[in-house]
């Protein structure tokens, strides 16, 4: 009986040690893959006349876990100046490709994540799905806040708004407020640029 009972304590404990371990290696994996991530930055010179001149935008993963991104523009950015007379709104937006297979030069972004005015005093974030020819429809919110120098905006999303995928490439882009031409937009840089960013 009593080497029973020893077997027995010993498996018990045997138990314990396993569960203890794989719990830690539960709650490092969920660390890990809460880290903030290094930021992708891409500058640009203040070279243009417009509303909307971005000189530098920096995208990452939060330690939240959601997606980040700053816009800076040459002069500080008011929602009022956003707002259009006639047409549409003056924006800022990430272009996202989500599937790997996917060709930026050829294809449309999938996704959008853009900034945009909900009034004279208040910006408005937003996670666009494009299906086809017709308009991105509305899929998450995003939160946006002003930074204190009013020449940074920071836009924060979740993953889950991508559908989670492995990696994306993203492109950035601004757009003057009333004009819907492509005389109109502001990549950065100058000439247009793909980025890749892993997320997982």
């Amino acid at each position: 009986m009593a080497l029973r009972r020893r077997r027995l304590r010993g498996r018990a404990t045997l138990l314990c040690v396993t569960a203890i371990t794989v719990a830690g290696a539960a709650v490092a994996v969920s660390v890990a893959l809460a880290a903030a991530s290094r930021p992708v930055v891409i500058a640009d010179a203040a070279d243009d006349a417009s509303t909307l001149d971005m000189t530098r935008v920096s995208f990452r993963r939060a330690s939240d876990g959601r997606l980040r991104a700053v816009f800076t523009f040459a002069a500080p950015i008011t929602p009022r100046a956003l707002l259009a007379r006639s047409g549409p709104p003056g924006a800022a937006c990430l272009r996202i490709w989500t599937d790997p297979d996917a060709d930026p030069k050829a294809a449309r972004p999938d996704r959008l994540v853009c900034v945009t005015a909900r009034s004279r005093s208040r910006l408005r974030g937003g996670v666009y799905e494009v299906r086809g020819a017709a308009l991105p429809g509305r899929v998450a919110d995003a939160s946006v806040k002003r930074t204190a120098s009013g020449r940074s905006i920071v836009v924060r999303f979740t993953q889950s708004s991508l559908a989670r995928p492995q990696r994306i490439r993203f492109a950035v882009e601004s757009t003057q407020p009333g004009c819907a031409g492509t005389t109109c937009i502001d990549t950065v840089p100058d000439r247009g640029a793909v980025r890749t960013f892993r997320l997982r």
